[in-house]
């Protein structure tokens, strides 16, 4: 095998496919005898780019990410050529979990700004042509919430929207928290406990009573009201719970309840939704995101990702992300819709999780990634400074935010202070929340304080601004796919064939699709080495002569010996 001194250095993109607007066709005039779509936003093209608003831009220096920051961004995120912008939860809260503790569904947390604002900010999108989608957290509230308060006042009323129940219930259904310890709060006053599976100050709501989906409904046409144009569903799986079996979700109700959720509110608008559904099969992503319109226009599942039971001690599995991809791609083609992501607010930072973050590596195999992923059929999900790059961190035990992380680390008092460390630095929701590195200078352009959370020194090498103006980085990668997206119809419709499920050191797969049309012949086929060695590529010979080079991560046309971490995509269309 050629020493890898043999190989160019990696440069990430031919430069004949720099320019854009040199790169893409025109695509079919039809594209899909069903096609899924909005007024504004087609759902078979579109890509979501996801803002953590805390860690986006600060306007007013106070440390802390808001809308005006969102406001001053909107020309990079129409840059970049995202669709709609995902905000994680800007409602007002005591901000116990980030956020996710909502304490009115209706209002702004003055820490962002104002509602008139997050008006202006909507309107100020659209005129980019990118729409706003809204974080839905119908699961619980936070206990400061006006519907709990009124519950412990002795309100019978708002006692109903909760999960109360007496001694003997919680004894004979122990439900252990996610975020770790009981799932039950006592509560001395009404000699009862209330459900939280997640922190004690979120308290579950009780989705078997009517009042409580008809007050979500209104939530959701409140905003629509507003102008959003999609809407995220925070844990959706868990509003319908089975107590005979301590399942916190799937229960028997779910599908009924989202589509009482759907008929009363966002249904029939053209308006993107997915849900947040961890414990989804196959099965239930295609009733989520049937073509019917009746639940979500996708979901989201974490299959691919390898977390396991135990999300502290996992690794990352290649051919179980593989096989499931596949099994998604397979099973949803003509029966549902896909979400596609790497990372979230929730997760890992991309490059670390997936790719290798050293710094020789680190930009490659973010590029491999980012092609690997995006030429799948589905709605791409850009997670923050995904498109850079941005890495995890180090961690000291004070830098800590995450209240999982936290609670984490104070019930490991018996793991090894290495592995406990590591865990930490690989997998805490704190990676995903470090300031976003717009540049080289203090505090990373994010603020002119310092940031609520530690940030991450790298962002002297890794920042946009730096890659703005280089053709050749991350960010000018995720523009090309974006653009390849919206230009090929096999990208958003063809079929899938994973060419080497057995193999977990590379990815090969290959896309079919036929304009109904003129009956054209479109084939898409990629090819990845996943390692940091040279590999031989043994779908090579599936490159034909009528192929041409879509996109690679190394310059110049690929050879049979991929280098480490090199993935090419090739292009072919036959006349019908």
């Amino acid at each position: 095998m050629e020493p890898f001194s043999r190989f160019p250095l990696p440069c990430r993109v031919p430069v004949h496919l720099r320019k854009i607007e040199n790169l893409l066709p025109q695509p079919a005039k039809l594209m899909n005898p069903q096609p899924l779509h909005t007024p504004d936003i087609d759902l078979d093209s579109c890509v979501i780019y996801q803002i953590y608003p805390m860690s986006f831009q600060d306007s007013d220096g106070d440390g802390m990410g808001d809308i005006n920051g969102i406001r001053q961004r909107l020309g990079y995120l129409a840059t970049l050529g995202v669709d709609m912008l995902w905000l994680t939860p800007i409602y007002r809260s005591p901000k116990r979990d980030n956020g996710y503790d909502v304490a009115d569904y209706r209002a702004i947390d003055p820490a962002f700004g104002t509602l008139t604002e997050m008006e202006q900010l909507i309107a100020e999108a659209a005129a980019h042509g990118i729409g706003i989608m809204m974080d839905i957290v119908a699961n619980h509230t936070s206990i400061e919430h006006e519907w709990f308060m009124k519950a412990l006042a002795g309100d019978s009323r708002y006692q109903e929207y909760y999960v109360f129940r007496d001694q003997a219930f919680v004894d004979a259904h122990p439900i252990t928290s996610i975020f770790g310890g009981s799932g039950w709060q006592y509560v001395p006053a009404l000699d009862r406990y209330y459900l939280h599976n997640f922190d004690p100050s979120q308290a579950d709501l009780d989705w078997d009573n009517p009042a409580v989906r008809a007050e979500m409904a209104e939530v959701i046409n409140f905003w629509l009201g507003k102008g959003i144009k999609g809407f995220r569903f925070d844990v959706i799986d868990m509003v319908s719970k089975e107590w005979d079996r301590l399942a916190m979700s799937n229960g028997p109700r779910l599908h009924d309840y989202i589509r009482e959720l759907n008929a009363a509110s966002f249904g029939g608008k053209g308006i993107i939704t997915v849900g947040e559904t961890w414990g989804a099969d196959l099965s239930h992503m295609q009733n989520y995101s049937n073509h019917d319109g009746s639940e979500f226009s996708m979901v989201f599942n974490f299959e691919h990702l390898g977390l396991g039971s135990d999300k502290w001690s996992s690794r990352f599995d290649p051919l179980a992300f593989k096989r499931a991809m596949a099994r998604h791609q397979q099973g949803l083609h003509g029966q549902g819709w896909n979400s596609l992501f790497l990372g979230n607010h929730d997760l890992p930072r991309a490059v670390s999780r997936f790719g290798d973050d050293r710094p020789e590596w680190r930009e490659t195999s973010a590029k491999l990634w980012s092609m690997v992923l995006h030429m799948m059929q589905g709605t791409p999900f850009i997670y923050q400074g995904e498109e850079l790059a941005m890495t995890n961190r180090h961690w000291q035990p004070g830098e800590l935010r995450d209240v999982e992380a936290i609670n984490y680390r104070a019930s490991q008092s018996g793991l090894d202070p290495a592995e406990l460390s590591r865990r930490l630095d690989a997998i805490g929701r704190d990676n995903a929340r470090t300031p976003m590195q717009w540049d080289a200078g203090p505090h990373a352009g994010f603020s002119t304080a310092t940031p609520w959370i530690a940030l991450n020194a790298n962002h002297i090498e890794i920042n946009a601004a730096e890659q703005l103006a280089r053709p050749d980085s991350p960010f000018h990668c995720y523009r090309q796919l974006i653009a390849l997206r919206k230009a090929h119809p096999v990208v958003r419709h063809g079929n899938f064939e994973l060419l080497d499920g057995d193999d977990p050191e590379r990815i090969s797969y290959r896309r079919h699709w036929q304009d109904p049309a003129s009956g054209e012949q479109h084939t898409l086929l990629l090819l990845a080495n996943l390692t940091a060695n040279p590999l031989p590529m043994p779908h090579f010979d599936k490159v034909t002569d009528k192929m041409r080079l879509l996109l690679a991560n190394y310059p110049g046309e690929p050879l049979p010996l991929f280098a480490p971490y090199q993935c090419a995509i090739w292009l072919q269309v036959e006349q019908g």
